[in-house]
């Protein structure tokens, strides 16, 4: 593949159904959170963002280019995570305040909240008496409320 000039992602293709060469991009979750800047494709092609402000990169996005026959497909990069779980409904929501409290980015789901490794947060959890198990997986935190 052949790029000539520099590759500028412009916008979310609304169509999955791509005719052309797909380059993949792997970022963690903070950095599908920038939506404008340099980037490095997972074949080492340098990429230029240029999303527009209001949209949120997620897991499985197609991008258009500055090409239209080249699009960047995104992929979530798997992450060293806390999957944490207490026997209690009630211990859940003590964990999820104080956690929420020291502004830590959390997925939620019916079982577990998931947090990104850090052992200043593991000790806390430790001595709440939540049950702590590293995991490796794609991690997608909730969004703020503003």
């Amino acid at each position: 593949m052949e790029i000539n000039k520099n590759l500028i992602v412009v916008d979310w293709l609304k169509s999955k159904r791509v005719k052309g060469t797909i380059l993949h991009l792997t970022l963690c979750s903070n950095q599908r959170k920038i939506l404008r800047g340099r980037k490095v494709s997972d074949c080492n092609k340098e990429l230029i963002l240029q999303l527009p402000r209001e949209g949120k990169i997620n897991d499985g996005d197609i991008f258009r280019t500055n090409q239209e026959n080249i699009f960047i497909h995104v992929i979530a990069k798997k992450e060293k995570l806390f999957q944490i779980r207490t026997n209690k409904l009630i211990d859940m929501l003590k964990v999820s305040y104080h956690l929420g409290n020291r502004h830590i980015a959390m997925e939620i789901n019916d079982n577990y909240v998931f947090i990104k490794e850090d052992y200043v947060m593991r000790n806390l959890l430790e001595k709440m008496g939540a049950e702590i198990k590293l995991v490796h997986k794609k991690f997608f935190p909730e969004n703020g409320a503003f």
